[in-house]
């Protein structure tokens, strides 16, 4: 990053009731549909995922101001967004710090039938439905522990991510983190997100 931009990182925090209760609904909806008649299903995260998918992009926009908000940057721009649906005793999330452009990360609760605490840097969080945990992806370290009853468990988690305008995701375009980030990585064999 750039001195233009700079970013202050905080401790990870949740913000509740995110969106308004009809929005929240129709994101429930939609991601019931999907899950229902779209299966991805990705046995090393042993989730359902969808990339910037068009109803999952209307409701990025839309918390732009509110991640402007709460992550104190005027000029943060969304970048990429992700669904996913964990289900089964594969569904897990390895410890690690986000590679792609996700240097502001929502985390959104959408729906679940048991809570499944997401870990960062050290410490858990319990997200109800509509409960957003807020952290800087690219520097915090984040992880789930063992899925919750897996034989009937089914969590929906959205991520929105948000990068300074003089990030590479706009600078050099979405491609570049499989032209060059990844490419110069030593894989460890943990799967990529996208």
């Amino acid at each position: 990053m750039s001195g233009q931009y700079p970013v202050n990182i905080k401790d990870p925090f949740v913000v509740n009731s995110i969106l308004p209760p009809d929005e929240l609904k129709k994101l429930q909806q939609h991601a019931m549909l999907l899950w229902a008649t779209k299966p991805t299903y990705d046995n090393s995260f042993g989730r359902h995922q969808w990339y910037d998918e068009p109803e999952l992009k209307r409701v990025h926009e839309m918390l732009t101001n509110v991640a402007r908000d709460y992550f104190e940057s005027p000029t943060l721009m969304p970048s990429w967004c992700l669904m996913s649906t964990y289900e089964g005793e594969a569904a897990k999330l390895w410890k690690h710090k986000d590679d792609n452009a996700c240097t502001y990360h929502i985390d959104l609760c959408v729906f679940q039938k048991e809570s499944w605490d997401i870990w960062a840097e050290g410490k858990p969080y319990t997200l109800m439905e509509n409960d957003g945990l807020f952290m800087y992806g690219n520097d915090q370290e984040h992880w789930r522990e063992t899925f919750p009853s897996p034989e009937t468990n089914l969590v929906c988690n959205a991520f929105f991510f948000y990068c300074e305008p003089d990030h590479w995701y706009f600078t050099e375009g979405p491609q570049y983190i499989h032209t060059h980030i990844r490419a110069k990585k030593n894989t460890d064999g943990t799967p990529s997100m996208m």
